[in-house]
């Protein structure tokens, strides 16, 4: 009978631990949550997602499970301020940041915090013993029922109203040409455009052609304001999903307080009588593309 030497057995255990990876993949392996950077890109996303840390006290009477309690637990907590800062940098319209309009309002700051709150855990994860860390993800939506758009905005656009300026009407010397047109895509690449609650799209006499606070509320739950991506080809899918099969394409022609978008005439008279027709923007079948 043939004898397997004492220092073969390692060798064959660590042979058969990499056939099982190998078999595994690296599918077995669950991803962490793509963690968010900045307000910015959350509007994109369409999700805030953030990532805490915590360490299990010192403590050498605390045993390993309340060990691995304590440490989710901070981790959670930094998880919370995390979000608290993104949530703050969210800008309301113009250079207002939401963290002042929770100021002005004791209703913005409550509901604020119970989106905070209310954040959900997405990933979860403690690692050995000796460095007895927690890793926490959570997230909190942009959009639907529960997003941080549909809770806010209605709330924080009666805080601020729209310029002294008329809603965009064609000049009577011009003939209005019906288009076809079910969707509007703002490239604003060529500038410095920050996503907002209330993004607005301007005339350069500051007419009012596109204004979130007008959308219905229920369309605002739904989808929310506007969408934002980084591709024309990628804006036009999203409208796509929104039942919009031809949207027309319109590179802004600048920026006003870093929220509005400012389109020139010709631009705003094909917006105009587009949505006579299919009323898109009552819809807010809009999508703007930054950077």
């Amino acid at each position: 009978m043939k004898r397997i030497s004492i220092f073969a057995v390692p060798l064959l255990i660590f042979a058969f631990a990499l056939a099982v990876w190998a078999e595994m993949g690296p599918q077995a392996v669950s991803p962490m949550p793509q963690v968010t950077a900045n307000a910015a890109q959350a509007f994109v996303s369409g999700q805030i997602v953030v990532k805490g840390e915590g360490v299990a006290p010192a403590d050498k009477s605390i045993g390993p499970g309340q060990k691995k309690i304590m440490a989710i637990r901070a981790a959670k907590v930094a998880a919370f301020r995390e979000i608290a800062e993104i949530v703050d940098g969210v800008a309301v319209s113009g250079e207002t940041m939401l963290v002042n309009a929770s100021v002005q309002s004791d209703t913005v700051r409550t509901t604020v915090q119970g989106l905070i709150k209310g954040a959900q855990v997405v990933g979860q994860e403690y690692y050995d013993p000796l460095s007895e860390t927690a890793v926490v993800f959570l997230s909190v939506p942009m959009t639907g029922p529960n997003g941080l758009i549909a809770q806010l905005l209605p709330q924080v656009a009666p805080m601020y109203p729209a310029p002294m300026a008329p809603l965009y009407l064609p000049p009577a010397s011009v003939p209005v040409e019906v288009r076809n047109y079910d969707g509007l895509i703002l490239d604003v690449r060529d500038h410095v455009f920050k996503p907002a609650l209330i993004n607005r799209v301007v005339t350069r006499n500051g007419e009012i052609i596109y204004d979130p606070a007008k959308v219905a509320q229920n369309i605002l739950v739904e989808r929310g304001a506007a969408e934002y991506t980084n591709d024309v080809g990628k804006a036009k899918a999203l409208l796509g999903e929104r039942g919009s099969g031809n949207p027309v394409v319109v590179k802004a022609g600048g920026v006003v307080k870093s929220t509005d978008a400012l389109v020139e005439p010709e631009d705003a008279s094909n917006i105009f009588s587009s949505n006579q027709t299919s009323n898109f923007l009552e819809g807010a079948k809009v999508v703007f593309v930054l950077k």
